[in-house]
């Protein structure tokens, strides 16, 4: 994998990692997040600026995260209807998703950006639950701007060693999973609990 993106940064340089960006935030499964840490280990070896990098990175994620909210807002919420049974998806769930877009939306979309296979779904759940525009913008920005310039500078640092980064970059995004996945857990009982009180 390494040695292909490597080979995609040395043909079309800053553009394959904007593009690698947009594509998974239009809900392609590219290895973006490897592309961003694989160009800024390229940067520490002086082929191509580290600040290049950071800059198609954040431009890449914004308009990606943009893509997302807009697919999701223009066309998610009637495939959702129609085929949201089959995936257990009802319009009790989609009044919960609108209400925690309202609640925790600006947090929920900053965070996503440094979490991989979350990073292509909240963006599209935050236009099917019409998250306001400008609030998505915001958070969509700050987090792609943060997570640009982590991973820029984390491949830049230890990109000699291009296989154990992306281990231990893994390994953090299975543990950022596990805790959203028990965040979620722990809300719904804690929201059991309080239906059962009333």
């Amino acid at each position: 994998m390494g040695h292909t993106l490597a080979g995609l940064l040395g043909s079309y340089g800053y553009v394959i990692v904007a593009l690698f960006l947009i594509a998974e935030g239009c809900g392609i499964p590219f290895p973006a997040e490897t592309m961003l840490v694989t160009a800024a280990a390229v940067a520490s070896r002086g082929t191509l600026s580290i600040w290049g990098v950071g800059v198609a990175g954040v431009i890449g994620g914004i308009i990606g995260g943009t893509a997302g909210y807009v697919i999701g807002a223009q066309g998610g919420l009637r495939l959702l209807r129609r085929y949201g049974k089959k995936v257990h998806i009802d319009e009790a769930r989609l009044t919960r998703s609108r209400r925690f877009f309202e609640r925790r939306g600006l947090w929920a979309v900053f965070i996503c950006r440094f979490i991989g296979w979350v990073r292509i779904i909240v963006p599209m759940l935050a236009g099917i639950s019409h998250m306001p525009f400008a609030r998505f913008t915001a958070a969509n920005a700050a987090g792609s701007i943060v997570s640009a310039a982590a991973y820029a500078t984390l491949g830049y640092l230890f990109g000699r060693d291009l296989p154990g980064l992306e281990h231990h970059l893994t390994e953090a995004t299975l543990v950022g999973l596990g805790l959203i996945v028990l965040w979620i857990v722990y809300t719904r009982v804690r929201g059991g609990r309080t239906a059962e009180a009333r």
